[in-house]
């Protein structure tokens, strides 16, 4: 008994102390959170360079600052840096006109977390950058080791500084994935497969050891026409002839700061103290920083951009424009940070459809699809909304399968040249562990009432029926994914079916399909529809709306989403993100009926 008082007594000690560090932990998080929260207002001094930090993920969605992200900067694992499209959009077109704004500054390499940082978002920051240009004020670049898709963005600048040491890339674009048939099999897990379009590839990495013949053919098309156009979009900037950039890209590929210069890639290289003294000679100086007088992009937005506005007033009694994000895979279910949540976006939908002073929406999406069911929850919500109000869909770096599902019956529909959509296609995935358990001495029994009691039990594989009836509503789905296409978009359902087939298409390619209505980005959406509600004055609502540290502290009571992967750039953190971007894929696929709207695994990334 005494032993047992002893251990009792043990255990209670432990409790404590572990509440006790736990206590103190919480508190320190919140610390850690209210400091991230913070937006410190800075003064935007008269002759000041607009400096734009590329070190950053750049989302479609406001970011939403995590209670992970908070504690893995509280704990020293460093700070998890991410801003969004609009709020950089609006920033440029602000400082274009500003009189305390002498030039522009690019430096750094973008990060990308999820979909954030596509080329899609990347092209329409560019169009801002050139838009910038057009009020005489210069841009610099300063590059070390750009990825194609920072010097895309750069190759605009009037002036590039390229590191002695630099090199720049321009060796075109590829996508590679896992194939796991031969690993399920190894580990006994058994995968059945239905699908409708040739060209539906999803499902292969389940089943396969390899690209199929067609999925291989739509990737290259579609690669082939991504990398064309961002290779004459460079050349146009750079003053090259375009086929002298395909030369060069075919035949050096990577250029040191040497090669760049003349290859007419960069126009000076040296170091950044170098940059900056040049800069300090031609700009103002600044006392303080010892350097030319600066403001970060994001404390320039944080100080004078349009978020000011609806920090400092409630819009929600104001006539106003609905910007709705749809960005990260569609899944059944309510809001979870990265995922597009069918019941709670449809929820959104219904309230601003209601709302008699919301005049449009526009519905940013950034999906590769998913669920079906959450899908078809969303389009519901899309119809009667576009029956009501003006409803225009602008379509980010992805925008296909269940993305397109979403969109078809906007009034207007926008894309980027690198938008990534079409995808008109329906799988379905079924795993079951049977084989597996086996091997543990693990058997399965029971009774059922019917013989399709059990359909959905991952304890044995499906029988033919079984296969044939879930092939049956697979064949369903699509038929209605055709119909509400061909309805949506005003297009003969012959036609529709021509073009799906699961293939995905480049917004270029899409437009020319009439998947499509116009190139044009965020920007050019919300003028559409400030024109179609006949607004005289523009208030933006953004759902979901940028964190403030009660959003965060309420999460904290809820969340517990994984940590994000470190941004350090190494090969074991690109394995590490290789694996948590399958996770990502598996987790998603929780349709209840599962069967689902995505396009090609493996093009994500671009």
């Amino acid at each position: 008994m005494k032993a047992f008082f002893q251990s009792l007594l043990g255990s209670l000690t432990a409790f404590i102390i572990l509440g006790v560090i736990s206590l103190v932990a919480f508190f320190a998080l919140i610390g850690a959170i209210a400091t991230m929260s913070d937006q410190q207002i800075v003064d935007v001094k008269a002759g000041s360079v607009l400096v734009f930090d590329l070190n950053t993920t750049i989302k479609d969605a406001p970011p939403m600052t995590t209670v992970d992200a908070a504690l893995q900067e509280a704990l020293g694992g460093g700070s998890y840096s991410a801003t969004y499209l609009l709020k950089v959009l609006d920033a440029i077109d602000r400082a274009k006109t500003d009189e305390d704004i002498s030039a522009l500054l690019l430096h750094g390499n973008l990060l990308q977390d999820g979909y954030g940082s596509g080329l899609a978002a990347i092209s329409e920051i560019r169009n801002a950058l050139i838009d910038f240009q057009s009020s005489g004020k210069p841009i610099y670049a300063y590059l070390i080791d750009p990825s194609q898709k920072d010097y895309y963005l750069a190759s605009v600048a009037d002036e590039i500084w390229i590191n002695p040491f630099g090199m720049i890339s321009l060796n075109g674009l590829a996508t590679n994935g896992p194939f796991l048939g031969n690993t399920f099999e190894k580990y006994g897990i058994g995968v059945q497969t239905t699908r409708v379009g040739e060209y539906k590839s999803a499902v292969e990495i389940f089943t396969r050891t390899g690209m199929s013949a067609p999925d291989r053919e739509q990737k290259t098309v579609l690669l082939n026409d991504l990398w064309q156009t961002l290779l004459a979009e460079i050349s146009v900037a750079r003053a090259i002839d375009p086929q002298e950039a395909v030369q060069l890209s075919n035949s050096s590929a990577f250029f040191t700061a040497e090669d760049a210069l003349a290859a007419k890639l960069a126009d000076k290289a040296g170091y950044l103290d170098e940059l900056i003294e040049h800069l300090v000679a031609t700009y103002d100086y600044s006392k303080a920083d010892e350097s030319f007088q600066q403001v970060d992009l994001v404390d320039y937005a944080n100080a004078r951009g349009f978020e000011m506005d609806t920090f400092m007033i409630d819009v929600s009694d104001q006539e106003r424009i609905a910007v709705v994000y749809a960005e990260g895979e569609i899944i059944d279910g309510g809001y979870y940070p990265d995922y597009v949540g069918g019941d709670w976006l449809a929820y959104e939908l219904r309230r601003l459809r209601k709302d008699e002073d919301v005049k449009a929406v526009v519905l940013r999406v950034n999906s590769p699809g998913g669920s079906a069911m959450a899908s078809e929850i969303i389009q519901r919500e899309t119809r009667l909304l576009a029956g009501q109000k003006p409803l225009v869909v602008s379509m980010g770096s992805y925008a296909a399968s269940g993305g397109y599902w979403i969109s078809a019956y906007a009034d207007k529909i926008y894309a980027q040249p690198y938008t990534i959509t079409g995808s008109i296609g329906v799988f379905g995935l079924i795993f079951n562990i049977q084989e597996a358990a086996e091997g543990f001495a693990v058997n399965f029994d029971g009774v059922k009432t019917s013989p399709f009691a059990d359909i959905y039990t991952v304890t044995r594989p499906r029988s033919e029926s079984e296969m044939t009836l879930i092939q049956k509503f697979t064949d369903d789905i699509y038929d209605a994914f055709i119909d509400k296409v061909a309805e949506g978009r005003s297009i003969d359902a012959v036609q529709v079916r021509e073009i799906a087939q699961g293939r995905v298409w480049s917004g270029l390619s899409a437009k020319g399909l009439s998947l499509i209505d116009e190139i044009g980005g965020l920007d050019t959406a919300i003028n559409e529809a400030v024109k179609l509600s006949e607004l005289s004055e523009l208030t933006i609502e953004q759902i979901p709306a940028p964190s403030t540290f009660a959003d965060t502290l309420e999460m904290l009571l809820a969340e517990t989403g994984a940590a994000p992967v470190a941004k350090i750039s190494s090969p074991l953190n690109r394995i590490a993100a290789e694996l948590e971007a399958l996770n990502r894929q598996l987790r998603a696929l929780n349709d209840p009926r599962s069967v689902y709207t995505r396009m090609p695994y493996g093009l994500e990334g671009l």
